[in-house]
């Protein structure tokens, strides 16, 4: 192979030349790819917080003593409701 100033580069030399760039698209597909897989994920747990969320506040409407704190009645209704029990 011949570079820009037309000399003739040796295969260590080449492998030098293009080891930087193929590592960097190859690091920008990966990020890419991870990027994309979890996606679905986000959606999901953002909409099961927005369910808890919406479920915890109708139920301290009904029940203003059962907390909204982990382990509450409230929350743990929440809870089951958002998961389908």
């Amino acid at each position: 192979m011949v570079d820009h100033n037309h000399q003739k580069l040796t295969a260590r030399e080449m492998v030098r030349a293009h080891t930087y760039p193929v590592l960097a698209a190859v690091s920008s597909l990966s990020l890419l790819s991870i990027t994309v897989l979890l996606i679905p994920q986000a959606v999901k747990t953002h909409r099961y917080n927005r369910c808890i969320d919406v479920q915890i506040a109708m139920r301290v409407g009904i029940n203003p003593k059962g907390g909204t704190a982990a382990g509450k009645m409230n929350y743990l209704k929440a809870v089951e409701h958002c998961e389908g029990f």
